[in-house]
């Protein structure tokens, strides 16, 4: 009770006693209470130095600050003149900025009363003891290295000191120019205007402060390509980065929409590229705009998005682009319109030789940096490229190689540090200089991936840092099919990121101290397609500010803790209102008009809550034995009123303090959702869970919903966004939880599949290694278990031991169901890939493990799905089928371990009877440990390639016209009878599609679920919009359907004569298209992404490959059985509900060589 009690006295503390109001928060700040005026005549020293000032009655009659007379030297007019400096020095640099600064505090403050409750006495009075500042003394400690104003990310030190005495005296402190800079920044910060006039104070002394930044590269994108910026628009830009100290602006310069960046010895490339001829960026142009950057303290670096996203080069050269503007876009490039480099061609090279040999030259002296893009390559471009002809990755990724090596090594020739985005390495598997910074902006584990490949890295991950995000499609469709499949014109990245959810993201979450160390920082994206000259500065501002203190203060604070909205929203209006009164058109934070009111009443409903919340803890907590023993009928009518009533309503009242909006009602008829429960039960047994699913998001007319089940809420989505933050981006906001390990204890123990945090992470650094890709492409452990198979399927079912005798000819044509031999298959593939024994499940119809085993999946499911009824689920069953299964797994365990570690350690895959679990000993020799893997290693192995496989045999007996594309592609790369590689598998495009339909209709795991570890949120679906972040509280389940999620139609392109309807098996589709990020993920996402996926990959590839050297024809009995719809049974896999029962007939070709 205590704490609780706690927690909300801290709450209403915040509101009280005075604290400076800085943005970026600085790392150490403690401040006083006293009050010190600013003089206009202030004395300011740089290095002892006097900083020189004008004198003159007119702001706009002063002589340039050249002039250096002594009576300039002590004399300050009211209104600071802008000073320019003449050259790019420590010296010049600084007393520009001083220059600014005190015209910010003297020409552009402002009186805050919207700070405060309104009559509230805030500001002080004026009386002829005023205490004055006197003097700012400005100490740089550091000489500026030639580099100090174009530095790479780390080489200048942007650390500062500012202390002022109660006294009046100021001392600012830096190592260098730059840092000084930042500390008058803060120093503006600290004043106030009086309402009396010309009187600027701060209510803040004594100060002390020493601050420097989490961060190095810290920074903004400028998309100028899409629509066009004039200069002022940038150096305006550059103005509000210098007052949030972001020190980095990417200007994305040139797109396939247009080439607005002149080159002088390639004046028709913007003359026929630009959109007009007064909207370009001369020499001149790039030279100011840098310039104006480095006095600031903001280095200008530049992108040139290359070897897609290059279209507008088209217009000039039409010879070096491939693919410009073709239709249907979405088969060729993100965004119309298309337009790429011809890989394989000489005149290209020669192009951007020459570009670069004007351009980079002249960046140089401002930049350290210069972005070559890289982004959305699409592969489909080549298969129109006269040189290539291929979207083969196998052969493009060569030629990338060679355009990145190229590209590269001019950059870093012109004394330029390349930078480029995140499929180039992780998509493309280009290997580049360590020195290389990748941009990082497609989520998930991409920084992770990148700095364990050990990438410097740039985040900009779109799901938080894209500024033009919810603001609707820019595209339009025609009537039909086209408009319906666009309705409702959202755009693809929505909702909104609002301050709140730009500053809940942390650039290193999720990564270890090593792999942060890699991290240099991030950028903010403000892509152009919606956003042009007039709403720039308020989309922008002050949403990139949030950014900034995360990146220059820290995502958590000094004792660790994540930085608190309630500490931030009042310091980001108020320093809002700074930026506004500067002249910028900055959007609106919270209702600052109103922020007494607010206060008094979330005063009132926090400590109505905290009593509430109290008196729930007592009762709860304080119930003794003998009064549950006594008053058994009693307490549980009061549990029940607790559990369905209170527990609710004080949940409730906990969301109702969260940030964040609710998702639309799952309506019920019946109290407590029992109905709802009812008809999920119901679709379930009936296998019926697909429409019961879809049922219910239609009638929410959404893709997140939430609903109230047995007092307990519940959210469903299969909104790919809410789904990519569940498993990627706020991975450690969701979990298994608890009661699913409690649940699944007794069968997986605690593997990889029932834990979370470090147990899991342990779990799977221990299997990692066994799915490296010489285990994955070997092959051979295949084979043997295939022949079998072969045989059960000729004698129409398992096999009444190994010696019996088959007439293959005689069951030619015989039906089967292959579901069944596909479960068997997989368990003994399994078993002798893990332990080295097969369990011959093919070979014998009543093989104890393979009946324990899917006895133990059985009761399993049961118990997983009772929920809190799951105790009355019987387990007698379950427990003689673990004795079973333990029992089997354990003598091989045993048997590994009597090998000493050195025995172990000296074992290697090529040695005969080497396994996966002498692998595993290799690492541990915990016996519980190897069980549990082992256990859960087995199931994912046999269901997962199991069911897949079944679905495959379902659709090809279904679609002759698939089969025979299918063994065309087999015949011809590997032929009849021979076995096929690792690369042979890879190189087989239309399995590869074969297998991707399979999976996008019937993903392995159809249905999901995750805990909320801690309150947190969803992206999207909240709000009457579905614009708004979804809060959720800590221990809410998130019920997520892969199954419904890869069916919805509008995430696909409209049917067409080229492309199949959503619920169609169609493979030729993915000759055409590609799913979004997130839009199919089969095996899940993020870092929980199924381990195993290649090896499941490369053993389904295998067995297709054989089955269809051998068969070329299918006859199809399910329509006798299903009717045509197949039936979706979701237990804890998607499997065949009615089994798949067909006949195999062999190919005369393969007969006939086989007899030889």
């Amino acid at each position: 009770m205590l704490p609780t009690l706690f927690s909300c006295l801290s709450l209403i503390l915040l509101a009280v006693g005075p604290a400076a109001a800085i943005w970026p928060a600085p790392q150490s700040f403690t401040n006083g209470t006293s009050v010190l005026y600013l003089h206009q005549n202030i004395k300011v020293t740089y290095n002892g130095e006097n900083v020189c000032w004008p004198s003159c009655s007119s702001l706009h009659t002063c002589p340039m600050q050249g002039q250096r007379t002594e009576q300039y030297l002590y004399q300050q007019i009211q209104y600071t003149y802008g000073y320019v400096p003449r050259t790019l020095t420590s010296k010049e640099v600084v007393q520009a900025g001083v220059s600014r600064a005190l015209t910010g505090i003297l020409n552009s403050n402002f009186v805050p009363w919207k700070l405060h409750k309104p009559g509230a006495d805030f500001e002080p009075h004026l009386s002829k003891g005023q205490k004055w500042l006197q003097t700012l003394q400005i100490v740089q400690t550091g000489k500026d290295e030639p580099s100090a104003f174009k530095p790479l990310a780390g080489e200048v030190d942007e650390s500062y000191n500012l202390t002022m005495s109660a006294e009046g005296d100021v001392k600012l402190t830096a190592v260098s120019s730059i840092g000084v800079l930042r500390g008058l920044e803060t120093f503006t910060q600290l004043f106030y205007q009086h309402s009396k006039g010309n009187f600027w104070y701060t209510p803040y002394a004594p100060v002390s402060i020493q601050d420097a930044p989490k961060f190095p590269h810290r920074g903004v994108m400028m998309d100028t390509a899409r629509h066009f910026f004039p200069v002022s628009d940038i150096l305006r830009t550059i103005d509000a980065m210098a007052w949030n100290k972001l020190n980095r602006l990417h200007i994305h310069v040139t797109d396939s929409q247009s080439w607005p960046l002149v080159i002088p010895s390639m004046p028709e490339v913007s003359e026929k590229g630009a959109y007009h001829s007064s909207q370009t960026y001369s020499p001149a142009d790039v030279e100011k705009i840098q310039q104006y950057g480095a006095e600031r303290g903001v280095e200008v670096y530049f992108e040139i998005d290359m070897p897609g996203h290059i279209g507008s080069v088209s217009l000039s050269h039409p010879e070096l682009i491939v693919a410009y503007n073709v239709q249907p876009y979405y088969w060729y490039c993100a965004q119309p319109p298309c337009g790429a480099f011809k890989l394989n061609n000489t005149a290209v090279d020669a192009f951007l030789e020459k570009l670069f040999d004007d351009v980079l030259p002249r960046v140089a002296p401002y930049a350290a940096y210069f972005h070559t893009g890289g982004d959305e390559l699409n592969a489909n471009d080549s298969m129109l490229d006269e040189g290539i002809r291929s979207n083969d990755s196998a052969v493009l990724q060569p030629l990338l190689q060679k355009f990145i090596d190229t590209q590269h090594a001019r950059v870093k020739k012109a004394g330029l540090t390349p930078i480029t985005w995140e499929e180039i390495p992780l998509d493309w598997n280009i290997t580049m200089d360590k020195n290389t910074v990748v941009q990082s902006w497609l989520g998930g584990d991409s920084v992770k991936k990148l700095t364990g490949l050990g990438y410097k890295v740039i985040d900009s991950n779109y799901n938080f840092w894209y500024l033009d995000c919810g603001r609707g499609q820019w595209l339009n469709w025609a009537n039909g099919a086209a408009f319906q499949t666009g309705y409702p014109f959202n755009d693809w990245c929505g909702p909104t990121k609002s301050w709140q959810l730009i500053y809940s993201h942390d650039p290193t979450a999720n990564l270890t101290a090593e792999e942060a160390k890699l991290v240099l920082g991030g950028e903010v994206a403000a892509w152009s397609e919606t956003i042009d000259s007039a709403n720039f500065d308020s989309l922008v501002w002050p949403r990139a500010s949030a950014a900034g203190e995360v990146l220059w203060s820290g995502r958590q604070d000094a004792a660790g803790q994540n930085r608190s909205l309630m500490d931030a929203a009042p310091r980001l209006n108020e320093f809002r209102e700074r930026m506004v009164l500067k002249g910028r058109s900055f959007a609106p934070g919270s209702c600052l008009g109103t922020s007494g009111a607010s206060l008094r009443s979330r005063d009132a409903f926090t400590q109505t809550g905290c009593l509430t919340m109290g008196l729930v803890e007592i009762l709860v907590e304080h119930v003794s034995v003998k009064s549950v023993l006594a008053l058994v009928p009693g307490l549980l009518v009061a549990y029940m009123f607790v559990a369905l009533v209170v527990r609710p309503q004080w949940k409730e009242m906990k969301l109702a303090r969260m940030p964040g909006a609710r998702a639309p009602k799952i309506k019920s008829r019946v109290p407590f959702g029992l109905d709802f429960i009812y008809e999920g039960i119901r679709a379930t047994m009936a296998y019926d869970n697909l429409e019961f699913w879809r049922k219910m998001f239609r009638d929410i007319k959404a893709e997140t919903g939430e609903g109230s089940l047995a007092g307990r809420r519940i959210v469903f989505t299969i909104d790919p966004e809410n789904i990519k933050a569940i498993l990627a981006t706020q991975f450690s906001d969701y979990g298994k939880g608890e009661p699913f390990h409690r649940e699944w204890k007794a069968f997986l123990g605690d593997s990889i599949f029932t834990t979370d945090g470090a147990l899991w992470h342990d779990s799977r650094q221990l299997l990692r290694p066994q799915f490296i890709k010489d285990r994955v492409s070997d092959l051979h452990v295949f084979e043997s278990h295939i022949q079998t198979l072969f045989r059960a399927i000729a004698n129409g079912g398992a096999l009444n031991g190994e010696n019996q005798p088959v007439d293959i000819e005689a069951g030619n044509g015989k039906p089967v169901d292959i579901c069944d031999l596909f479960f068997r298959y997989t368990l003994d593939a399994a078993t002798d890939f893990l332990l080295g024994y097969d369990v011959k499940s093919l070979s014998n119809p009543r093989q104890e493990f393979a009946e324990a085993f899917a006895e133990a999946q059985r009761v399993q499911s049961l118990v997983s799905r009772a929920g809190a009824l799951n105790q009355l689920v019987p387990r007698g069953t379950f427990r003689r089928a673990m004795g079973v299964i333990n029992n089997f797994i354990n003598q091989y365990i045993e048997r590994t371990l009597r090998l000493s570690p050195e025995e172990l350690a000296g074992k290697t895959k090529s040695d005969a009877g080497y396994t996966f679990l002498h692998a595993l000993a290799g690492y541990t020799r915990d016996r519980q440990v190897l069980r549990d893997q082992l256990i859960a290693v087995l199931l994912a192995g046999r269901d997962t390639t199991a069911c897949t496989l079944s679905w495959t045999i379902y659709e090809l007996a279904r679609h002759p016209e698939a089969l025979a594309k299918l063994r065309a592609e087999i015949l011809s790369v590997v032929g009849p009878t021979r076995a096929p590689t690792y690369e042979d598998l890879k190189s087989m495009k239309y399995l590869q599609n074969v297998m991707n339909e399979t999976l996008r209709l019937y993903p392995v795991v159809p249905f999901n679920v995750r805990l909320a570890l801690k309150d947190t949120t969803l992206p999207r679906g909240g709000g009457p919009d579905g614009s708004q972040p979804i809060k959720v509280l800590k221990d809410t389940p998130v019920a997520y359907s892969t199954l419904v999620m890869q069916r919805r139609p509008d995430l696909y392109p409209p049917p067409s004569a080229d492309f199949a309807p959503v619920d169609q098996f169609s493979p030729d589709r993915w000759f055409r298209w590609q799913p979004k990020p997130w839009h199919y993920i089969p095996f899940n996402g993020g870092p929980r992404i199924c381990i195993g996926q290649q090896f499941a990959l490369t053993e389904m590839a295998y067995v297709l490959t054989r089955l269809f050297q051998r068969y070329d024809r299918i006859d199809n009995y399910m329509g006798e059985i299903d009717g045509g719809k197949p039936t979706l049974r979701a237990e804890i896999v998607l499997q065949p509900g009615d089994g798949v029962k067909v006949a195999f007939w062999e190919a005369r070709r393969t007969t006939a060589t086989r007899e030889k």
